[in-house]
C-alpha cells in the first residue's frame, strides 16, 4: 500500500461520508434539539452561558450553533452545521488515529466502516455537541502520541553532561505547545460536555502509562506534566462554567438527575445491559446477527501481536472508565460511550485483518480497494435501511412540522396543547416558526377549555395511554375527536364538559 495510494483513498471515504450525512441533515428536529434549541441557542448569548437548567446545554457547541444559524433564522441544518462538520472529521481523524495506533490497512477500513455507522451519522447531523467530544477525543489521541514520541526520542539515556541537559530543555520546550493544546482540547471538551471527564481521563492514564520506561527523575517530573494537563482542562473549564455555578450551582453540572449516583443493586444490574446495548448500536445498521462477529473480531483486535512502546489504549480506558463507573455507580446513557466507537471500529478492522491474512495471503488483499468496497457498501446499507430516521435516540416525533402546520390555524389563547415527551421537544421548536405560542405547550390544564393531545405512537401512546397516565382525565374532557393521524402520531382534539 503506497502512501499516495492510501491518501487517496481516506479523501474518497471522507467524500461518502459527507454524502452519507447530508442524506439525514434535512430530518425532521428531535427532541433533544427541539429543547436546546428553545432554551438556549435561540435566546441570548448570556442565556447561552450562564444557565443550565437541564443537560441540554451543550454550553460550547450552543455557542457554535447560534453562531452558524442565528443570521439564517435557524434552520435545522445551520443548527446541526458544527455537528456536522466535526462527524466529518471523525472519519479521517479515524485513518489518523489507525496510522499511528495501528496500521494503514486497519485505518482505512475503520474509516470506512465509519461512513455508514448509524450512531456516528445520527449525531453528526444532531444539534448537540456529541461528534465535537468525538473528534476532540480523536485529536487528543494524536497529541498524546506526539508528546510520547517527542519523550521517547529526545530520552536522557542517549546523552550525557550538557549534551543532556540541553536536550532536556529542548525537549521541554519542544513539547510546550503540545501540552498547552492537549489541555486546551481538554477544556474545549469539559465546556461542551462535562462526560468529557472520560476521554480525557483515558487520555491522562495513557500518557501515565508512557511513563514506565523513563527513569526516576523523568518520570517523575513528566507525571507532574501529565497531572498538570488534566487539571488545567478541568481549571479552565471550571473558570467557563462560573457563570453558570452562580446561577444554577455546582450541582447543576455534576450532580442532575441524569447523573446521579443510583442505588449499588440497581447500577450493578443495568451496567451489563448498557454494555451489551451500546455495541449493539456501534454495529447499526448491520442486522443483530453481525453483533457477535463485530464483537468478536474486536476482541482479536484488542490483542498485542507484539511487544510495543506504545501503551495499551485498551488497558487504559478499561482502567480509568472503570474508575469513573464505579466512583460513580450511574449506568450512562448509550451516547456516553460514542467517543470509544472509533476505537471499537478500529479494533474490529484489525481482527477482521488478521482473520482474512489467516485465510488468503497478505499480498492478496489490497487494503485501498476492500476499503473502498466497505465504504461503498456501508454508504448504500445506511441510505435503504433508513436506520437514523428510525433510530429513536434522543426522542424522534416525524410529524412534528405537519402537526404543527393542522395546530397552528385552529390555536387560540385559552387552548392548551398536551404534547408528552418526545412530542413536545420538536414542537418548541415548529411552534415559534409558524406563529403558534409555546405557552400553550406549558400553561396549566386548568386554565384551558379546550385541549389538543399530540401523541407519539412510536412510543405507544393512544388516547388510553393518555388517560391511563393521567395526562387527560376523561370526566373533564369527554367526547375526544381525532383531527390528525399520521403514520408515526395523532392529534386529539377535546373540550371541557
Amino acid at each position: 500500500m503506497t502512501e499516495r495510494g492510501e491518501r487517496a483513498t481516506i479523501i474518497g471515504i471522507t467524500a461518502l461520508a459527507v454524502l452519507s450525512r447530508l442524506t439525514v441533515l434535512w430530518q425532521p428536529m428531535r427532541f433533544d434539539e427541539g429543547v436546546s434549541w428553545a432554551y438556549y441557542v435561540g435566546r441570548s448569548w448570556w442565556t447561552i452561558v450562564g444557565t443550565y437548567q437541564q443537560p441540554n446545554n451543550h454550553v460550547f457547541y450552543s455557542l457554535l450553533a447560534k453562531l452558524s444559524a442565528a443570521a439564517l433564522d435557524y434552520p435545522p441544518w445551520a443548527l446541526r452545521l458544527p455537528a456536522f462538520i466535526a462527524g466529518v472529521a471523525i472519519i479521517p481523524l479515524t485513518w489518523a488515529v489507525g496510522r499511528r495506533f495501528a496500521d494503514g490497512r486497519t485505518a482505512l477500513l475503520a474509516a470506512a466502516l465509519s461512513v455508514g455507522s448509524t450512531q456516528l451519522m445520527l449525531y453528526s447531523t444532531n444539534a448537540r455537541g456529541y461528534t465535537l467530544f468525538v473528534a476532540l477525543f480523536l485529536v487528543m489521541l494524536l497529541v498524546a502520541d506526539h508528546i510520547r514520541e517527542s519523550v521517547t526520542k529526545a530520552g536522557p539515556s542517549l546523552h550525557s553532561g550538557r549534551q543532556e541537559m540541553m536536550s532536556s530543555r529542548a525537549q521541554g520546550e519542544g513539547s510546550a505547545r503540545a501540552w498547552l493544546l492537549l489541555t486546551t482540547l481538554g477544556a474545549i471538551g469539559l465546556y461542551t460536555i462535562p462526560i468529557m471527564l472520560y476521554p480525557l481521563g483515558i487520555v491522562a492514564t495513557w500518557l501515565a502509562m508512557s511513563s514506565r520506561a523513563m527513569d526516576a527523575p523523568h518520570r517523575t517530573r513528566f507525571l507532574g506534566r501529565v497531572g498538570a494537563s488534566f487539571a488545567g482542562s478541568v481549571a479552565i473549564a471550571g473558570m467557563l462554567y462560573i457563570p453558570i455555578i452562580r446561577t444554577a450551582g455546582l450541582g447543576a453540572l455534576l450532580g442532575n438527575k441524569f447523573v446521579a449516583a443510583s442505588p449499588w443493586d440497581v447500577f450493578l444490574r443495568e451496567l451489563p445491559g448498557n454494555f451489551a446495548a451500546t455495541v449493539g448500536r456501534w454495529t447499526a445498521p448491520l442486522p443483530w446477527w453481525c453483533i457477535p462477529i463485530m464483537a468478536l473480531a474486536a476482541l482479536l483486535g484488542m490483542r498485542r501481536p507484539a511487544p510495543s512502546a506504545r501503551p495499551s489504549l485498551v488497558i487504559a480506558a478499561g482502567v480509568w472508565c472503570t474508575l469513573v463507573l464505579f466512583g460513580t455507580h450511574r449506568a450512562p446513557f448509550y451516547r456516553v460511550w460514542l467517543f470509544l466507537l472509533p476505537l471499537f471500529l478500529l479494533s474490529v478492522s484489525r481482527g477482521a485483518w488478521w482473520l482474512v491474512q489467516r485465510a488468503r495471503p497478505a499480498h492478496t488483499w489490497r487494503g485501498e480497494w476492500a476499503a473502498g468496497v466497505v465504504a461503498v457498501a456501508s454508504l448504500v446499507l445506511a441510505v435503504t435501511s433508513h436506520a437514523v430516521e428510525a433510530n429513536d435516540d434522543t426522542g424522534v416525533f416525524a410529524p412534528a412540522e405537519q402537526v404543527t402546520a393542522v395546530l397552528a390555524p385552529r390555536l387560540k389563547p385559552g387552548d392548551r396543547v398536551l404534547a408528552p415527551i418526545p412530542p413536545i421537544g420538536p414542537l418548541l421548536y415548529y411552534f415559534p416558526r409558524a406563529g403558534a405560542d409555546t405557552v400553550l405547550l406549558t400553561r396549566p390544564l386548568e386554565q384551558a377549555n379546550r385541549a389538543f393531545l399530540v401523541l407519539d405512537k412510536r412510543s405507544g401512546q393512544t388516547l388510553e395511554w393518555a388517560v391511563r397516565t393521567g395526562i387527560i382525565n376523561p370526566a373533564e374532557f369527554p367526547r375526544p375527536i381525532l383531527i390528525a393521524d399520521y403514520k408515526d402520531g395523532a392529534v386529539w382534539e377535546v373540550v371541557r364538559k
